[in-house]
Protein backbone atom coordinates (compact mmCIF):
# COMPACT_ATOMS: atom_id res chain seq x y z
CA UNK A 1 0.00 0.00 0.00
CA UNK A 2 0.82 3.21 -0.89
CA UNK A 3 -0.39 6.44 1.09
CA UNK A 4 -0.96 9.37 -1.94
CA UNK A 5 -2.43 12.20 -1.77
CA UNK A 6 -3.79 14.42 -4.69
CA UNK A 7 -4.53 18.24 -5.26
CA UNK A 8 -7.43 19.16 -6.82
CA UNK A 9 -8.40 22.57 -6.16
CA UNK A 10 -12.46 22.67 -5.58
CA UNK A 11 -12.71 19.06 -5.06
CA UNK A 12 -15.61 17.89 -4.71
CA UNK A 13 -17.97 20.99 -4.76
CA UNK A 14 -16.96 22.02 -8.20
CA UNK A 15 -17.98 20.02 -10.97
CA UNK A 16 -15.95 19.77 -14.17
CA UNK A 17 -13.24 17.66 -15.93
CA UNK A 18 -10.72 17.82 -13.28
CA UNK A 19 -12.80 17.06 -10.49
CA UNK A 20 -14.17 14.34 -12.17
CA UNK A 21 -10.64 13.08 -13.23
CA UNK A 22 -9.89 13.40 -9.50
CA UNK A 23 -12.88 11.32 -8.13
CA UNK A 24 -12.35 8.62 -10.65
CA UNK A 25 -8.12 8.18 -9.61
CA UNK A 26 -9.18 8.30 -6.27
CA UNK A 27 -11.64 5.53 -7.02
CA UNK A 28 -9.44 3.23 -8.21
CA UNK A 29 -6.78 4.00 -6.95
CA UNK A 30 -8.16 2.84 -3.59
CA UNK A 31 -9.48 -0.18 -5.20
CA UNK A 32 -6.38 -1.39 -6.27
CA UNK A 33 -5.36 -1.36 -2.30
CA UNK A 34 -3.64 2.04 -2.14
CA UNK A 35 -4.56 5.19 0.51
CA UNK A 36 -5.90 8.17 -1.26
CA UNK A 37 -6.72 11.48 0.22
CA UNK A 38 -7.81 14.68 -1.90
CA UNK A 39 -6.06 17.89 -1.12
CA UNK A 40 -9.38 20.33 -1.89
CA UNK A 41 -8.39 23.80 -1.12
CA UNK A 42 -5.02 25.47 -2.53
CA UNK A 43 -5.60 28.35 1.17
CA UNK A 44 -3.54 26.26 3.44
CA UNK A 45 0.23 26.88 3.80
CA UNK A 46 2.03 24.76 1.40
CA UNK A 47 4.38 24.02 4.31
CA UNK A 48 1.71 23.35 6.79
CA UNK A 49 0.29 20.77 4.03
CA UNK A 50 3.87 18.86 3.43
CA UNK A 51 4.45 18.78 6.71
CA UNK A 52 1.27 17.42 7.88
CA UNK A 53 1.83 14.43 5.03
CA UNK A 54 5.50 13.66 6.67
CA UNK A 55 3.46 12.69 9.76
CA UNK A 56 0.93 10.85 7.59
CA UNK A 57 3.81 9.16 6.09
CA UNK A 58 2.73 10.15 2.70
CA UNK A 59 4.80 8.63 0.28
CA UNK A 60 3.50 10.20 -3.42
CA UNK A 61 1.41 13.40 -4.45
CA UNK A 62 -0.24 13.97 -7.48
CA UNK A 63 -0.71 17.45 -8.52
CA UNK A 64 -3.32 18.43 -10.74
CA UNK A 65 -2.46 21.58 -12.87
CA UNK A 66 -5.17 23.61 -15.01
CA UNK A 67 -3.23 27.24 -14.30
CA UNK A 68 -7.13 28.92 -13.57
CA UNK A 69 -7.34 26.18 -11.21
CA UNK A 70 -4.54 28.01 -8.26
CA UNK A 71 -5.98 31.79 -9.17
CA UNK A 72 -8.73 33.58 -10.57
CA UNK A 73 -5.80 35.18 -13.08
CA UNK A 74 -4.15 32.08 -13.19
CA UNK A 75 -1.46 33.00 -11.78
CA UNK A 76 -0.37 31.30 -8.47
CA UNK A 77 2.61 30.14 -6.65
CA UNK A 78 0.60 27.51 -4.72
CA UNK A 79 1.59 24.32 -7.12
CA UNK A 80 5.51 25.32 -7.02
CA UNK A 81 5.42 26.03 -3.09
CA UNK A 82 3.73 22.63 -2.44
CA UNK A 83 6.10 20.83 -4.81
CA UNK A 84 9.30 22.02 -3.42
CA UNK A 85 8.05 21.58 0.36
CA UNK A 86 6.93 17.93 -0.72
CA UNK A 87 10.10 16.97 -2.37
CA UNK A 88 11.95 18.48 0.98
CA UNK A 89 10.56 15.63 2.96
CA UNK A 90 10.91 13.00 0.81
CA UNK A 91 7.49 12.85 -1.12
CA UNK A 92 7.67 12.11 -4.59
CA UNK A 93 5.47 14.86 -6.41
CA UNK A 94 4.13 14.36 -9.75
CA UNK A 95 2.56 17.09 -12.36
CA UNK A 96 -0.76 16.34 -14.21
CA UNK A 97 -0.81 19.16 -16.18
CA UNK A 98 -4.59 19.47 -17.68
CA UNK A 99 -3.80 23.10 -19.58
CA UNK A 100 -0.42 24.77 -19.74
CA UNK A 101 -1.45 28.19 -20.20
CA UNK A 102 -3.75 30.67 -22.33
CA UNK A 103 -3.03 31.51 -25.55
CA UNK A 104 -2.22 34.88 -27.06
CA UNK A 105 -5.34 35.94 -28.63
CA UNK A 106 -7.10 38.03 -26.43
CA UNK A 107 -5.38 41.77 -24.83
CA UNK A 108 -5.87 40.50 -21.31
CA UNK A 109 -4.01 37.01 -22.30
CA UNK A 110 -1.31 39.26 -23.85
CA UNK A 111 -0.19 39.91 -20.09
CA UNK A 112 -1.48 36.64 -17.92
CA UNK A 113 0.19 33.87 -21.08
CA UNK A 114 3.59 35.09 -20.42
CA UNK A 115 3.41 34.61 -16.67
CA UNK A 116 1.77 31.66 -16.73
CA UNK A 117 4.62 30.14 -19.23
CA UNK A 118 6.93 30.83 -17.10
CA UNK A 119 4.87 29.75 -13.99
CA UNK A 120 4.53 26.14 -15.70
CA UNK A 121 8.25 25.47 -16.45
CA UNK A 122 9.27 26.77 -12.98
CA UNK A 123 6.89 24.24 -11.77
CA UNK A 124 8.26 21.77 -14.48
CA UNK A 125 11.37 22.39 -13.42
CA UNK A 126 10.51 21.47 -8.98
CA UNK A 127 8.65 18.15 -9.72
CA UNK A 128 9.74 14.68 -10.08
CA UNK A 129 7.46 13.53 -12.90
CA UNK A 130 5.58 14.90 -15.67
CA UNK A 131 2.85 13.81 -17.29
CA UNK A 132 0.52 15.58 -19.67
CA UNK A 133 -2.79 14.16 -22.22
CA UNK A 134 -1.60 15.81 -25.37
CA UNK A 135 1.55 14.95 -27.30
CA UNK A 136 1.85 18.59 -28.26
CA UNK A 137 2.14 19.66 -24.97
CA UNK A 138 4.63 16.52 -23.56
CA UNK A 139 7.45 18.31 -26.39
CA UNK A 140 6.73 21.39 -25.69
CA UNK A 141 7.15 20.94 -21.87
CA UNK A 142 10.30 18.86 -22.43
CA UNK A 143 11.68 17.46 -18.76
CA UNK A 144 10.66 14.00 -19.99
CA UNK A 145 7.03 14.69 -19.75
CA UNK A 146 4.99 11.65 -20.45
CA UNK A 147 1.68 11.22 -22.30
CA UNK A 148 -1.05 9.46 -20.42
CA UNK A 149 -4.59 10.10 -21.33
CA UNK A 150 -7.55 11.32 -19.87
CA UNK A 151 -10.00 9.19 -21.17
CA UNK A 152 -13.68 8.80 -20.08
CA UNK A 153 -14.80 10.80 -16.63
CA UNK A 154 -18.38 9.81 -16.89
CA UNK A 155 -18.54 6.18 -16.19
CA UNK A 156 -18.78 3.33 -18.42
CA UNK A 157 -21.83 2.46 -20.58
CA UNK A 158 -24.19 0.82 -18.92
CA UNK A 159 -24.19 -3.31 -19.75
CA UNK A 160 -25.96 -4.02 -22.83
CA UNK A 161 -26.16 -0.89 -24.29
CA UNK A 162 -27.90 -0.30 -27.59
CA UNK A 163 -28.27 2.21 -30.55
CA UNK A 164 -31.46 -0.05 -31.35
CA UNK A 165 -34.08 3.33 -30.13
CA UNK A 166 -31.17 6.10 -30.33
CA UNK A 167 -32.03 9.98 -29.67
CA UNK A 168 -33.61 11.45 -32.53
CA UNK A 169 -31.09 14.04 -33.57
CA UNK A 170 -27.42 14.37 -33.74
CA UNK A 171 -25.44 14.86 -30.35
CA UNK A 172 -23.24 17.54 -29.01
CA UNK A 173 -21.77 16.57 -25.30
CA UNK A 174 -21.06 19.24 -22.76
CA UNK A 175 -21.92 21.94 -25.24
CA UNK A 176 -20.87 24.62 -22.68
CA UNK A 177 -17.31 23.28 -23.33
CA UNK A 178 -14.30 25.81 -24.43
CA UNK A 179 -13.46 25.07 -27.81
CA UNK A 180 -16.30 23.74 -29.57
CA UNK A 181 -16.74 24.98 -33.78
CA UNK A 182 -20.75 26.13 -33.43
CA UNK A 183 -20.31 27.19 -36.61
CA UNK A 184 -19.03 23.49 -38.02
CA UNK A 185 -22.29 21.96 -35.71
CA UNK A 186 -24.94 24.22 -36.94
CA UNK A 187 -23.50 23.77 -40.20
CA UNK A 188 -23.60 19.87 -39.97
CA UNK A 189 -27.38 20.06 -38.23
CA UNK A 190 -28.28 22.15 -41.40
CA UNK A 191 -27.65 19.35 -43.66
CA UNK A 192 -28.84 16.71 -41.65
CA UNK A 193 -31.80 18.43 -41.10
CA UNK A 194 -32.78 15.78 -38.05
CA UNK A 195 -36.29 16.92 -36.36
CA UNK A 196 -35.15 18.30 -33.03
CA UNK A 197 -32.35 19.03 -35.22
CA UNK A 198 -30.12 19.03 -32.61
CA UNK A 199 -29.72 16.97 -29.19
CA UNK A 200 -27.73 18.53 -26.19
CA UNK A 201 -26.30 16.11 -23.33
CA UNK A 202 -24.02 16.04 -20.37
CA UNK A 203 -24.46 19.74 -19.32
CA UNK A 204 -25.59 20.86 -16.17
CA UNK A 205 -29.16 20.06 -15.83
CA UNK A 206 -29.90 23.55 -14.12
CA UNK A 207 -27.54 25.45 -16.42
CA UNK A 208 -29.35 24.19 -19.41
CA UNK A 209 -32.54 24.52 -18.60
CA UNK A 210 -31.81 27.89 -18.00
CA UNK A 211 -30.88 28.51 -21.24
CA UNK A 212 -33.78 29.35 -23.74
CA UNK A 213 -31.95 27.81 -26.60
CA UNK A 214 -30.56 24.93 -24.97
CA UNK A 215 -33.20 23.84 -22.93
CA UNK A 216 -35.67 22.67 -25.94
CA UNK A 217 -32.54 20.23 -27.12
CA UNK A 218 -31.57 18.96 -23.61
CA UNK A 219 -31.21 15.40 -23.06
CA UNK A 220 -29.83 13.52 -19.37
CA UNK A 221 -29.12 10.62 -21.95
CA UNK A 222 -25.40 9.84 -23.08
CA UNK A 223 -25.52 5.96 -24.39
CA UNK A 224 -28.54 6.22 -27.04
CA UNK A 225 -26.86 8.86 -29.49
CA UNK A 226 -26.77 7.93 -33.10
CA UNK A 227 -24.30 10.75 -33.88
CA UNK A 228 -22.09 12.69 -31.70
CA UNK A 229 -20.51 16.16 -33.39
CA UNK A 230 -17.69 17.20 -31.16
CA UNK A 231 -15.29 19.56 -33.38
CA UNK A 232 -12.79 21.02 -31.43
CA UNK A 233 -10.74 24.31 -32.54
CA UNK A 234 -7.59 22.69 -31.74
CA UNK A 235 -8.64 19.12 -32.65
CA UNK A 236 -9.44 15.76 -30.63
CA UNK A 237 -7.07 14.71 -27.84
CA UNK A 238 -6.95 12.72 -24.88
CA UNK A 239 -8.06 15.28 -22.54
CA UNK A 240 -11.37 15.55 -24.30
CA UNK A 241 -13.31 13.92 -22.24
CA UNK A 242 -16.92 14.66 -23.76
CA UNK A 243 -15.75 12.93 -26.70
CA UNK A 244 -14.84 10.14 -24.92
CA UNK A 245 -16.90 9.91 -23.48
CA UNK A 246 -18.76 9.06 -26.32
CA UNK A 247 -16.48 7.23 -27.79
CA UNK A 248 -16.66 4.69 -24.81
CA UNK A 249 -20.36 4.09 -25.64
CA UNK A 250 -19.52 3.06 -29.31
CA UNK A 251 -21.38 5.70 -30.77
CA UNK A 252 -20.67 7.09 -33.83
CA UNK A 253 -18.08 10.57 -33.18
CA UNK A 254 -16.63 12.57 -35.94
CA UNK A 255 -14.05 15.11 -34.17
CA UNK A 256 -11.58 18.00 -36.14
CA UNK A 257 -8.02 18.24 -36.44
CA UNK A 258 -6.04 20.74 -35.17
CA UNK A 259 -3.44 22.49 -33.96
CA UNK A 260 -3.35 19.64 -30.62
CA UNK A 261 -4.67 17.05 -32.80
CA UNK A 262 -3.25 13.71 -31.42
CA UNK A 263 -2.17 11.34 -33.98
CA UNK A 264 -3.67 8.28 -31.96
CA UNK A 265 -6.84 9.54 -33.70
CA UNK A 266 -5.72 9.72 -37.40
CA UNK A 267 -4.98 5.40 -36.84
CA UNK A 268 -8.82 4.56 -35.60
CA UNK A 269 -12.81 4.30 -36.25
CA UNK A 270 -12.75 8.33 -35.70
CA UNK A 271 -12.98 10.50 -38.62
CA UNK A 272 -11.58 14.01 -38.01
CA UNK A 273 -11.70 16.27 -40.89
CA UNK A 274 -9.51 19.97 -41.01
CA UNK A 275 -11.97 21.42 -42.98
CA UNK A 276 -15.99 22.76 -42.13
CA UNK A 277 -16.93 21.44 -45.55
CA UNK A 278 -15.62 18.03 -44.94
CA UNK A 279 -16.72 18.18 -41.25
CA UNK A 280 -20.42 18.74 -42.38
CA UNK A 281 -19.90 15.81 -45.09
CA UNK A 282 -18.68 13.46 -43.03
CA UNK A 283 -21.62 13.89 -40.54
CA UNK A 284 -23.83 13.00 -43.18
CA UNK A 285 -22.24 9.69 -44.35
CA UNK A 286 -22.05 8.53 -40.56
CA UNK A 287 -25.99 9.72 -39.95
CA UNK A 288 -27.62 8.10 -43.10
CA UNK A 289 -24.73 5.30 -42.46
CA UNK A 290 -23.54 4.84 -38.72
CA UNK A 291 -21.14 2.13 -39.70
CA UNK A 292 -19.29 3.75 -42.37
CA UNK A 293 -16.21 3.93 -40.28
CA UNK A 294 -16.41 0.80 -38.70
CA UNK A 295 -19.22 -0.79 -36.58
CA UNK A 296 -20.16 -0.56 -32.59
CA UNK A 297 -17.67 -3.84 -31.66
CA UNK A 298 -14.97 -2.31 -33.83
CA UNK A 299 -15.08 1.48 -32.60
CA UNK A 300 -15.57 -0.38 -29.16
CA UNK A 301 -12.87 -2.70 -29.44
CA UNK A 302 -10.31 0.37 -30.62
CA UNK A 303 -11.50 2.66 -27.45
CA UNK A 304 -10.76 -0.30 -24.80
CA UNK A 305 -7.41 -0.38 -26.39
CA UNK A 306 -6.57 2.66 -26.28
CA UNK A 307 -8.89 4.68 -23.64
CA UNK A 308 -9.50 2.32 -21.32
CA UNK A 309 -10.18 4.70 -18.15
CA UNK A 310 -8.76 1.76 -15.63
CA UNK A 311 -5.64 1.12 -17.42
CA UNK A 312 -4.94 4.75 -18.19
CA UNK A 313 -5.07 5.01 -14.33
CA UNK A 314 -2.57 1.95 -13.40
CA UNK A 315 -0.24 3.49 -15.91
CA UNK A 316 -0.62 6.99 -13.53
CA UNK A 317 -0.60 5.36 -10.59
CA UNK A 318 2.58 3.58 -11.78
CA UNK A 319 4.40 7.29 -12.95
CA UNK A 320 3.02 8.54 -9.44
CA UNK A 321 4.47 5.71 -6.89
CA UNK A 322 7.49 4.93 -9.39
CA UNK A 323 10.13 5.70 -6.14
CA UNK A 324 7.84 5.18 -3.66
CA UNK A 325 7.57 1.38 -2.83
CA UNK A 326 4.97 0.35 -5.81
Amino acid sequence: MTRIRIVSPGFPETPGGVTDHTARLRRHWKDAGHEVQVLGTSDEAPDAVAERWREERVEAALIQYVPFLYGRRGVSRFPERIARAGRQRGIRTTLFVHETWVPLTRLPWLALGPIQRRQLRRLIGVVDAAVTPVPAWAELLAHDTRVVYVGSNLGEAPPGVTTSHPLPGPVVFSPFAAGLRWDWIVAAVDAIGADPPLVLVGADEEEAQANHVLARWHRPEWDRARLVLAPFVDGLTGRRTSALTAASAGVPLVSSAGHLFDPLFGTGPVPCPRTREAFVATARELWDDPDAHGDRATRLEWYREHLDPKQLDRTLLSIVTAEAGA
